[in-house]
């Protein structure tokens, strides 16, 4: 889910590319586990999302210069227009990983096994 948004922000809405290295080509139209629970992914499989998914971040992160998060970008999908800055879809996509971190954490820290430290 994580990993899949993040194509679904940074290829489908901002344009950039790179779903094709990712098990997500498709993430504007379909990104398993969120509305579709399939595939389901392994720990390997799942290990690899997040590697491939994140190296379109670290690019994105590289290549947008703090001159450009300024930048409106436009899509429409259907009948509807969305626009957001290019700031707010790394804010966007921080965000979601920050929260879903949040909730692994809970489980970990339950289960009394070292937790995420996204800081460290």
């Amino acid at each position: 889910h994580v990993a899949c948004q993040r194509i679904s922000w940074l290829c489908g809405f901002a344009g950039e590319p790179g779903a094709e290295t990712t098990p997500f080509p498709d993430a504007l139209h379909r990104c398993p586990g969120d509305e579709y629970l399939e595939p389901a992914m392994g720990a390997r499989e799942l290990a690899e999302a997040l590697d491939s998914t994140f190296a379109v971040v670290e690019r994105c992160l590289d290549g947008w210069t703090v001159d450009r998060l300024d930048e409106e970008i436009r899509r429409t999908f259907g009948d509807e227009t969305w626009a957001h800055t290019r700031g707010w879809v790394i804010q966007r996509v921080f965000a979601h990983d920050v929260y879903h971190t949040a909730e692994l954490n809970e489980v970990l820290g339950a289960a009394g096994l070292p937790q995420v430290d996204l800081w460290g």
